[in-house]
């Protein structure tokens, strides 16, 4: 029922600025955050969630992606991917999240092109 509630939208390429954006606006957490070296819990998740949706939306590398994100190793940006793909499976309001913020990115990147 989900994909007739919720069609999937062609994927469109965004750039890495929109995806920092989306989850810096959406999740509260500002981009120097998103950036920085804290371990506090809601900005370290919003920086997975970050690196999770670049990986799901632009053929950057993982070492690419670290940089964005202040250099952080290809190794966090896996574990990172790796533990929000795995949360979303058991966390249905983490789910509806990723595909709300997925939207937000789309409409972001086809208003930019």
């Amino acid at each position: 029922i989900a994909p007739v509630l919720n069609p999937p939208v062609e994927q469109v390429s965004a750039s890495p600025e929109i995806i920092l954006q989306t989850v810096s606006e959406n999740l509260k957490v500002s981009i120097e955050d998103l950036k920085g070296t804290s371990r506090r819990r809601e900005i370290s998740f919003a920086r997975q969630v970050g690196m999770y949706l670049m990986r799901q939306h632009t053929d950057l590398s993982l070492p690419r992606i670290g940089e964005e994100f202040g250099g952080k190793d290809h190794t966090t940006v896996l574990y990172s991917c790796d533990k929000i793909s795995k949360l979303q499976q058991k966390d249905w309001e983490l789910s509806q999240k990723l595909s709300e913020l997925s939207d937000r990115i789309n409409i972001a990147s086809r208003a930019q092109s």
